[in-house]
């Protein structure tokens, strides 16, 4: 038994000194300190436990979207060193081709000097295109946003492509409705356009119809673009703004390197705007982005 002593002293007039001694059995507290001190001792262990369990559970959340980016960023670079070989290949196959015909002449080897010219034209777009996707990843581009006509942007694109489409024997129209003022880039706007356009002169045959319109309401500006064309698989529809992404129809239709309607998506988003794709398997696609009116 463990005891505590308290002596207590006092003294009586007709006694004297006298001292008094209390003895008091203090196990019960020792055994209680030593109970709260194992409890502390298990709630820190555990504690301890359950901090580096949620921690490596939190760190493994949290490096979900950069081993996700990681990954992105590593096929974008083996598709985009792909893309860069293929024109580079050809290119140094015809030049080695001229090399060993040095006598010969521009007509006798206009195909192949073409063939050049062609593969250079492409590599040089890719590269852009590249540079772009870069930068906006990057947020090195900032969007010069200003009050614009979007008719009459929509207008002067129209007239640019009206000669390429006619020289294919396409259709392409233009339907204006009322002036539209758009508080937007008008670069990368344009670029937008120009890109959706492209697209759908590309995969539309001959005989086809592409058109152009745009409505507008209180609050957005509604941009429409339909086309004829040979339309997508259903199952690519949520694919084909991805970088490099082609469908197997598209690519036997046309070649394409698959970054312009990733530069396309990212221009929307820059905008705030929102992109809803229909389109039939040999009927055609439809295509319509919505703008909010007050670019925040």
């Amino acid at each position: 038994f463990t005891f505590r002593y308290m002596a207590f002293k006092t003294e009586l007039p007709q006694v004297g000194k006298i001292t008094v001694q209390v003895i008091r059995n203090v196990d019960s507290e020792k055994d209680l300190l030593n109970r709260l001190l194992l409890i502390m001792l298990i709630g820190c262990g555990v504690g301890i436990v359950c901090a580096v369990v949620s921690g490596y559970f939190l760190a493994g959340r949290a490096l979900v979207p950069i081993k996700k980016s990681w990954q992105k960023q590593q096929e974008f670079v083996s598709d985009a060193s792909h893309e860069l070989r293929t024109p580079l290949a050809v290119i140094q196959a015809k030049t080695d081709i001229l090399f060993r015909a040095p006598s010969a002449t521009i007509q006798e080897k206009i195909l192949d000097i073409s063939t050049i010219s062609k593969e250079s034209r492409r590599l040089s777009k890719l590269v852009t295109n590249l540079l772009t996707l870069a930068r906006s990843d990057s947020d090195q581009i900032e969007m010069k946003k200003s009050t614009f006509q979007l008719d009459e942007l929509l207008s002067e694109i129209i007239q640019q492509y009206e000669d390429i489409a006619l020289y294919q024997e396409k259709t392409l129209k233009l339907e204006v409705i009322e002036p539209v003022t758009f508080f937007a880039d008008k670069e990368r706007i344009h670029q937008l356009i120009v890109i959706l356009l492209d697209n759908a002169i590309k995969y539309t045959k001959e005989g086809g119809e592409i058109s152009l319109s745009y409505t507008q309401s209180h609050s957005s500006i509604f941009l429409k673009i339909n086309d004829t064309g040979i339309g997508i698989p259903e199952q690519d529809i949520p694919k084909i703004f991805d970088r490099f992404y082609q469908s197997d129809k598209a690519r036997t239709a046309a070649e394409g390197t698959g970054l312009g309607l990733s530069i396309a998506k990212w221009i929307i988003e820059k905008h705030h705007g929102k992109t809803k794709v229909q389109s039939v398997l040999g009927q055609g696609t439809k295509i319509e982005i919505t703008f909010p009116k007050s670019q925040k």
